[in-house]
């Protein structure tokens, strides 16, 4: 009889929270004043084409400073938090031809790079706009994951992180009631909740505490969530899917170089990386 194998989050926690925020506005540093107080983590969609640029925009019928980032202190601003990709300037790749959109993603990459020191490996599609062309571009500039727009007011785990689908806008009048829901539910199988947004929304509606609320709620449940940048989980989902397990599941071989945690038989196990795991 096969045992039960179930993927656990780093620390043994069977629930993850990320935020992704997209198009690098002057707004950025207080969301990541935000999340350094409630020690959190998230992901920045950053376009290099339109960093440092002082404008403003009507963006759903208001008035809105889009003023950008300056690039010199990309580094230092999200020092703590994940730099990814979200085109040179804003373009959806969808539409473009194969050499234009693989243009796009990696000379933004390449840019996003030099003023991070490191390596750029996730992407929000412009727009929310992706179909399968987008996807094997993506794939073939070296992204391993890309975040949709479309919200999903689920806690599943990606099957394919080319079509990441948030759980939700901040701003979604559900927000709150799926704090709770995620927070409380005890369910065995793990629970991923990604919120997504634009740091500019904040300043339109002058709604600050929508974020500090929830930050507030889900802070008081950290046992239990691992506070993690899309990239993190990315990685450590994708580590687990490459164990090896003998027939009757009781044998494990961790190919990585990651610790894993799991749960088997109703206990909770971690196997380092290159290392064995045998149940008795």
């Amino acid at each position: 009889m096969g045992s039960e194998l179930t993927m656990l989050f780093e620390g043994g926690k069977r629930k993850a929270l990320t935020f992704s925020y997209d198009d690098g506005t002057i707004y950025d540093k207080k969301l990541v004043s935000l999340l350094k107080k409630y020690d959190m983590k998230a992901t920045f969609n950053l376009n290099s084409g339109l960093l440092g640029q002082k404008e403003h925009r009507m963006i759903n019928g208001i008035n809105t400073d889009f003023s950008q980032i300056e690039p010199w202190e990309v580094k230092t601003v999200y020092a703590d938090q994940e730099v990814a990709s979200h085109t040179v300037n804003h373009s959806s790749i969808v539409g473009l031809s194969q050499n234009m959109g693989a243009a796009e993603v990696l000379k933004n990459k390449q840019k996003l790079e030099e003023l991070t020191g490191r390596p750029v490996r996730g992407f929000a599609y412009p727009y929310g706009s992706y179909n399968e062309l987008a996807e094997e571009i993506l794939s073939a500039c070296g992204i391993e994951y890309a975040r949709t727009a479309d919200s999903s007011n689920d806690f599943d785990i990606p099957q394919d992180f080319l079509e990441w689908h948030p759980t939700c806008h901040h701003d979604a009048p559900e927000l709150l009631k799926l704090a709770e829901k995620f927070c409380n539910d005890d369910s065995l199988q793990p629970q991923l909740f990604c919120i997504w947004g634009r740091s500019y929304e904040f300043a339109q509606k002058d709604n600050w505490q929508v974020l500090e609320e929830f930050m507030k709620y889900v802070s008081d449940y950290r046992e239990k969530i691992w506070f993690a940048t899309s990239i993190e989980i990315v990685d450590y989902v994708k580590a687990f899917r490459e164990l090896r397990c003998s027939s009757d599941g009781r044998i494990l071989q961790n190919p990585t170089e990651m610790t894993l945690w799991f749960e088997m038989d109703r206990e909770i196990h971690c196997i380092h990386g290159n290392e064995k795991f045998e149940s008795l």
